[in-house]
């Protein structure tokens, strides 16, 4: 399968976020053209976040797109580790950004009302942008974790509580199948370490299950 997997790779990140940001407005103004909507997920972490700070320039594009997350930790939407909070910051007060912490003192109510919230990104999901963690995971699906093995072999659309193997453990996440589904899906890795991972399907981590079910991903890399 390695040799299935095909991965634009770029001398810098700086060339890998102008390229992937050419392609992700052509896609939102293809699906803003066609349906007069785009639902965009974006995922946390550090990687992406100069990709969403060069989105931001493009205010009058952001406006008109519905966004959410692909994954959450499970915390205040102030704290320093949400990824609602740094997607907030990097792309700008014109986004129409859906979190998915609502009431952070109880995980399960929690749960009920990110499914209610997100029912237009579970219907129809436009552009979903991911990560990858040296562990092989991507969202809140992390390898050894029961919850997420349960999602990686479902089929059901729908958002679900996990745990991650570090602080903060409780996560919430858009399930496989819900990514598998969206129109155009981007993967952004970094670094020789991650792309080895990437490329080592023997291992067999979430990643992996995610590039066997989706073999159209559009994969950037840069060292």
């Amino acid at each position: 399968m390695a040799n299935e997997i095909y991965i634009k790779e770029f001398l810098s990140t700086e060339e890998l976020f102008i390229s992937c940001l050419e392609s992700i407005l052509t896609a939102i103004q293809k699906s803003i053209s066609h349906t007069n909507q785009c639902n965009v997920l974006l995922s946390g972490g550090s990687t992406p976040e100069p990709l969403y700070k060069l989105l931001a320039e493009k205010k009058e594009l952001v406006s008109q797109v519905k966004w959410g997350l692909v994954d959450e930790r499970f915390i205040d939407s102030s704290g320093e580790f949400s990824n609602e909070k740094m997607i907030r910051n990097a792309l700008g007060s014109t986004a129409k950004l859906e979190g998915m912490v609502y009431d952070s003192s109880d995980y399960s109510a929690n749960l009920i009302e990110v499914n209610e919230s997100y029912v237009s990104f579970i219907k129809r999901t436009d552009i979903a942008i991911l990560g990858m963690g040296s562990d092989g995971h991507f969202a809140s699906l992390f390898p050894g974790d029961e919850s997420s093995e349960k999602i990686l072999n479902s089929n059901e659309k729908a958002i679900f509580n996990t745990s991650a193997p570090s602080f903060p453990e409780q996560r919430i996440t858009c399930s496989l199948q819900m990514l598998l589904d969206c129109q155009a899906m981007y993967l952004i890795i970094t670094g020789p370490t991650k792309k080895g991972i990437l490329l080592n399907t023997e291992l067999n981590l979430p990643i992996h299950k995610l590039l066997a079910r989706r073999n159209d991903i559009k994969i950037y890399y840069a060292d």
